[in-house]
C-alpha cells in the first residue's frame, strides 16, 4: 500500500502545474464501479482528515497525507480534480506577486 501511495505521489508531482490533478482524474477514470468510487472517496477524505488533525500539533507532519488523500479523491471525482487544479495555479501567481512585492 505504501509502495502505491509513492508511485501515485510522484506520478502527480511529475506532472505539470495546474494540470496535475486533473490528468490524473483522466488517467484514473473508468477504473471501477460505484463502489469504488465512493471506496477512494472515503479513504481519500479520511487521509485529508488525518492529516488535517495531525498537523494541529507542532512539529508533526500531518501535511504530508493530504497530496494522497486529495489524489484519491481527484481520481474518482472530475469536479474536485479542476477545483485543485484551479487552486494551485492561484497559489502560484499568489506566490509570485508576494515574491515580486518583497523583491522590490
Amino acid at each position: 500500500m505504501f509502495s502505491k501511495l509513492l508511485s501515485t505521489y510522484r506520478e502527480i508531482v511529475r506532472a505539470p502545474a495546474g494540470s496535475r490533478f486533473h490528468r490524473y482524474h483522466q488517467r484514473r477514470k473508468g477504473n471501477g464501479g460505484r463502489w469504488r468510487s465512493a471506496l477512494h472517496g472515503s479513504a481519500g477524505l479520511i487521509l485529508v482528515i488525518s492529516g488535517f488533525l495531525l498537523s494541529l500539533p507542532p512539529l508533526l507532519p500531518g501535511f504530508l497525507l493530504w497530496l494522497p488523500g486529495l489524489a484519491l479523491i481527484a481520481s474518482q471525482f472530475g469536479c474536485v480534480a479542476r477545483c485543485l487544479d484551479r487552486s494551485e495555479r492561484m497559489l502560484h501567481q499568489l506566490y509570485r506577486r508576494i515574491g515580486r512585492h518583497n523583491g522590490t
